[in-house]
């Protein structure tokens, strides 16, 4: 049911960031004309996001409980409630544990084709859900942090206490958190598989200039989900990531669990930059255990030639590609990707 929503405002953190720049313009004089223009961009957007604030019509958002699966499974983690299911092997053989880490907008749901194929050969099949994502809770000043994650999986990993070894496999954002989970813990992992992993941590200029300011976040934070978090943009997203049109099923599998209230929040702290995440990439020739990295051949959004130069730069890296596929090969092509995974996994 679609209904009105009028966007609130902090306007507390409004007025403290206004009066800190007054204040840093009085101390050092050279900085009153930045300061202004700063301002004036606060301003501006205030009074747009005022406007379309009342006329705009929004989607109906949901609770956690209304998009539950039948496995689904809750743990509390450092302060925050992650949502995650698990897939058993077969003949009760457990030949190793494989965690399942999404991409940005990405949830359990992006893993749909490939744990089948990993609890036939007789693995155990972990996916969880990022703080902020699918379903795992939406909380304030959460570190978003390829770091912070890293931290945040090893211990959810330690409180599952299940039994044998652990494989990272990360999409996209989710391959710069399994690395960073390996460089954390480098004898924990057995191995690693990235695909179409996102490394690189360094944001443009106008998005770090948005990341210093607790209001401008918000406020960016809340347009991404009431005017980027439509039906019609995920359909658009998903094409691109696919190179093919995304069925009914696709689009609501990505849309649902990012308009669960509150979901601003983690777009808000997505938007803030991380000095670990920029230096994340220089220390990836410190992974000492195997990494294969998965690509869509095809890919727009972590073109193929970022995993060309991650084999570089990890030793014991190597690289396959996926003919035709782009940023989703898990999902465009399930049977090449499950068979590639799988010989990487029994090799190690």
């Amino acid at each position: 049911m679609e209904k009105k929503n009028h966007f609130l405002f902090d306007r507390n953190a409004f007025y403290i960031t206004v009066s800190k720049m007054i204040q840093k313009s009085l101390i050092q004089p050279n900085c009153i004309k930045r300061s202004l223009l700063f301002l004036s961009f606060i301003l501006l957007l205030y009074c747009f996001i005022s406007c379309i604030g009342s006329i705009t019509v929004y989607a109906k958002k949901y609770e956690v409980s209304d998009l539950v699966f039948e496995d689904s499974q809750f743990l509390m983690v450092d302060g925050v409630e992650l949502h995650y299911r698990i897939w058993l092997p077969k003949d009760d053989i457990n030949r190793g544990n494989v965690l399942l880490v999404h991409g940005l907008g990405g949830s359990t749901y992006s893993w749909r084709y490939t744990v089948t194929a990993l609890i036939e050969k007789g693995y155990r099949a972990v996916s969880v859900d990022l703080p902020g994502f699918g379903l795992s809770q939406r909380k304030p000043a959460v570190n978003q942090s390829h770091e912070n994650r890293a931290t945040l999986l090893w211990r959810f990993i330690g409180d599952l206490k299940l039994k044998g070894t652990w494989h990272l496999v990360g999409h996209s954002m989710g391959g710069g958190i399994v690395a960073a989970m390996a460089l954390k813990k480098p004898y924990d992992a057995a191995s690693i598989i990235l695909v179409d992993g996102s490394i690189e941590g360094r944001i443009s200029r106008f998005l770090s200039l948005i990341s210093r300011s607790r209001l401008l976040r918000t406020i960016t934070g809340k347009l991404i989900s009431r005017l980027i978090v439509t039906r019609r943009k995920i359909k658009s997203f998903l094409r691109s990531a696919y190179g093919r049109e995304p069925n009914p099923e696709d689009v609501e599998g990505y849309y649902l669990p990012l308009r669960v209230k509150n979901t601003y929040l983690t777009m808000s702290y997505l938007l803030k930059k991380y000095p670990s995440d920029e230096k994340l990439l220089d220390d990836l020739d410190t992974i000492r255990v195997p990494v294969l990295c998965l690509w869509g051949s095809e890919d727009e959004w972590v073109p193929v030639d970022r995993g060309e130069e991650l084999i570089k730069k990890i030793p014991e890296a190597s690289l396959f590609v996926i003919d035709e596929a782009k940023h989703c090969p898990m999902e465009t092509h399930p049977e090449l990707f499950n068979s590639t995974l799988l010989q990487f996994l029994d090799k190690n």
